[in-house]
């Protein structure tokens, strides 16, 4: 298999096969085991409560510390990838992840979860976003959006396959026995679909699929904002921090994650202090991977035809409509109803994270300044998912803090569609 770092000049391959769709493949199996163990926490969440006796908002901060330390390493893990290449730090995450899980499984503190799950397991899903996303954003230039949908699409395949299997090996081995065995799944797993990531094409003597025609013509056929041709185009990660956009778009993205992962943590809960069992619970979730999938082809497609600012602007309408249609459930019918739109919601606006990325900034350092966006939604999740949890054990009731999402919601959606009229940083 050629070497990361074969010279960029080489000659470029002519072949039927492209290798981005490698890419693509192991990202998408990279981010469905990442997302599975990333948003297992709602089905660990009643099993730990119940054995350690800790009240929401207490099992709630754990997922807190996971999101903080999750977005503080972002952009961290992905200057990495932009500087040595992604196998190294995705191999490096992996074995954080499945050392993280097998410690966590011997817990018997709250402190100690905070450092196992919280600390080290937030530090390995870290590099999952930035570094999937921003490779495959390298390999293409056409079909850009598409490619990110399916990649991205692994996320809500996490959640429909790891996460009912997790409830699965909770009924028969304990949370403390599921942790164990899913820390050695993502260790073997993570670690031999991170050798077959590359950087760039150029580095492999391929172009970035859709550079081969003149870049007028592809700018014809796709109506995304803009098209990179080279993958270190662009302006500097020192730069980039500098502009506004920057700013813009890591708080639209932290506010939607404020209520996405209020949602996430707390759905199950919800849904069983309605008297639904557990497993049926679980189910929901599946469901919202299931939309999630959905939303990431579909909206990760149409993003190459309406732009990835207008595809973002959709998810956030659509999210809102879902949380305040989650405000007035009460029935499983209803449940599943909202789980499907929610996820397609969700899953709608992976994909458009990376494509805004690189039309306001460029490809330069791309899986870096992903990494600065999802470190504004960590936080926003780190809040959500504690706010959702505090005001239970207030209120004895979820329906102030969904309602309290709907509004972030609806504020998410007049952000990016302030940031949508705005210009480029390229261009300022």
């Amino acid at each position: 298999m050629p070497s990361e770092h074969t010279r960029s000049n080489a000659t470029v391959v002519r072949s039927t096969f492209f290798y981005g769709w490698v890419i693509v493949a192991v990202s998408t199996i990279l981010l469905t085991m990442q997302a599975g163990i990333f948003y297992s926490f709602g089905v660990f969440f009643k099993p730990i409560a119940a054995d350690f006796g800790w009240n929401r908002a207490l099992t709630s901060g754990v997922h807190s510390v996971l999101m903080l330390s999750h977005g503080f390493s972002s952009a961290l893990m992905g200057w990495l990838a932009d500087r040595f290449g992604p196998v190294k730090v995705m191999v490096f995450c992996a074995f954080a992840i499945g050392v993280g899980l097998i410690l966590t499984s011997q817990t018997s503190a709250l402190w100690q979860f905070y450092i196992t799950y919280g600390l080290l397991v937030g530090m390995g899903t870290s590099g999952g976003m930035p570094i999937t996303t921003g490779t495959t954003a390298r390999w293409f230039v056409k079909r850009r959006g598409l490619a990110l949908g399916i990649v991205s699409a692994g996320v809500g395949l996490g959640t429909l396959i790891v996460l009912p299997m997790t409830e699965r090996l909770i009924a028969a081995f304990t949370w403390s026995g599921a942790y164990f065995i899913l820390g050695l799944a993502a260790w073997v797993v993570m670690t031999l679909s991170a050798l077959f990531l590359r950087r760039d094409p150029e580095g492999m003597g391929y172009q970035a699929y859709g550079v081969s025609r003149p870049l007028a013509e592809a700018d014809a056929d796709d109506s995304s904002e803009i098209n990179y041709a080279a993958s270190d185009s662009g302006i500097s990660l020192q730069a980039a921090v500098r502009t506004r956009p920057l700013w813009l778009l890591s708080f639209a993205f932290l506010l939607f994650s404020f209520c996405l992962q209020m949602i996430m943590v707390h759905l199950v809960n919800y849904a069983t202090d309605l008297s639904i069992t557990p497993l049926v619970a679980a189910t929901l979730l599946s469901v919202v991977g299931i939309g999630s999938m959905l939303g990431r082809l579909a909206m990760g497609a149409a993003s190459d035809r309406i732009g990835s600012s207008n595809a973002l602007a959709i998810c956030c309408l659509v999210l809102s409509i879902s949380i305040l249609w989650l405000v007035f459930t009460k029935e499983l019918w209803m449940f599943y109803i909202f789980a499907i739109v929610f996820g397609f919601a969700y899953g709608g606006e992976v994909p458009q994270m990376a494509a805004l990325v690189g039309r306001l900034f460029g490809l330069r350092s791309v899986a870096a300044l992903v990494g600065i966006v999802l470190g504004g939604t960590s936080m926003g999740g780190a809040l959500g998912s504690w706010v959702g949890g505090r005001i239970f054990d207030v209120t004895g009731s979820y329906q102030i803090a969904f309602t309290i999402a709907v509004v972030v919601s609806v504020a998410a959606l007049i952000l990016v569609l302030t940031l949508r009229r705005g210009r480029t940083a390229i261009s300022n």
